[in-house]
């Protein structure tokens, strides 16, 4: 009779472990902003190989074992797991901030791990001892693997939870401070970064489960983090390098002393005279320098005066320029795409989005409507 030593669970672990470690290897030879990032997202597939070896060679009872193994994985396993929710963390912040770089600051992430793994060797917790055989197991060890487990569920929870705010708090300064942001990538990061949340979430939820209902769901975690395995690694790829970077502000800067109604009088040459707004990847930054103020000033008085950031800003006398054209009969030769490019508009679709937000039509029932009303 044939003995079968690999279940499906087991399939997707291996599978996810060997994609783990082909996708860690193929970070370097990527072209991205910041060669930390890459780096980081490799750091990140290592954990994930790591940590599904552990899983493996925790509830695999086919698997060849010694002492030696057993006494090991838990010193990789956890850490692995508690790492995860850091690496994540410092590849966000590093794929939205064209001025990151590690800190000494950033090796307090590496206390969890340090936490966890004197733990295991003041109890002296094997891979045995993980699989909660309560049967001949000292109560106090019995707490402390008890602990290990929620432990390298909860910390990730906390940290993806973490990664979110970073994403919301950029999402908030790269419209404040840039005229063309691509809106695709930052919806994609959301998605992803609050599906790691749900993923976390549902963890815990299959551990109190387990403990209450004696429920074997557990497996599913493996199917789920093999899915986002292979969409973080689709976003690294395909979006995270076309996210609009924003950089920290510069607090020593100096403000100037003139009152609002000045800032908004220099703000207004600057719109209606230079026409900067038709400059298509112009950022606050350089907007500011062009009309002789602190970019500070100039996000603090368009927020105030106009109730909109720089993003909207910008793009509403786009907009306005856009419609000219589109309302002049002397440019009926003009394409939509022509027009937009002539706007300081750089992507149609965050032309034709903008442009129905503001008008309540797409540029094309609008040309037509004015069109058709001026015969």
């Amino acid at each position: 009779m044939t003995t079968l030593y690999f279940n499906l669970n087991d399939v997707i672990l291996i599978l996810s472990i060997g994609l783990s470690i082909v996708l860690a290897l193929s970070q370097p030879l990527l072209s991205t902003k910041l060669a930390i990032s890459k780096y980081l997202l490799s750091g990140f597939f290592v954990s994930i190989a790591l940590a599904d070896i552990g899983i493996l060679l925790i509830w695999n009872e086919h698997l060849p074992s010694s002492d030696t193994v057993d006494a090991l994985t838990p010193y990789f396993y956890a850490p692995a797991m508690l790492l995860k929710g850091p690496l994540l963390v410092l590849y966000v912040a590093s794929i939205t901030h064209d001025d990151f770089k590690l800190a000494k600051a950033d090796c307090l992430h590496l206390l969890p791990c340090a936490f966890v793994i004197g733990v295991i060797a003041v109890f002296g917790i094997d891979s045995n001892l993980l699989r909660l055989d309560t049967f001949g197991i000292d109560s106090a060890i019995y707490r402390a693997v008890d602990f290990i487990w929620w432990f390298v569920k909860i910390t990730p929870f906390v940290y993806f939870a973490y990664a979110l705010y970073i994403v919301r708090k950029y999402h908030k300064t790269v419209f404040s401070h840039n005229s063309s942001v691509n809106e695709e990538a930052i919806v994609w990061l959301y998605l992803l970064t609050i599906a790691y949340i749900c993923s976390a979430v549902w963890s815990i939820m299959l551990s109190v489960l387990a403990v209450v209902y004696r429920l074997p769901l557990g497996v599913t975690d493996n199917y789920i983090n093999f899915i986002l395995l292979i969409a973080l690694f689709f976003y690294s790829v395909s979006h995270a390098q076309r996210l609009t970077t924003t950089k920290g502000l510069n607090k020593t800067e100096s403000k100037s002393n003139e009152n609002i109604d000045d800032l908004i009088g220099k703000i207004m040459s600057g719109i209606r005279e230079q026409k900067l707004y038709l400059k298509p990847n112009i950022n606050v930054e350089q907007f500011s320098d062009m009309i002789g103020l602190p970019y500070r000033d100039v996000s603090f008085a368009i927020n105030r005066a106009f109730d909109r950031n720089f993003f909207e800003f910008i793009n509403t006398y786009r907009v306005e320029e856009a419609k000219r054209y589109l309302g002049d009969k002397d440019c009926l030769h003009m394409s939509v795409m022509e027009i937009l490019l002539e706007s300081g508009f750089n992507s149609k679709s965050s032309f034709q989005r903008f442009f129905k937000r503001l008008t309540g039509e797409s540029p094309t029932e609008y040309r037509n409507r004015v069109i058709s009303q001026t015969h």
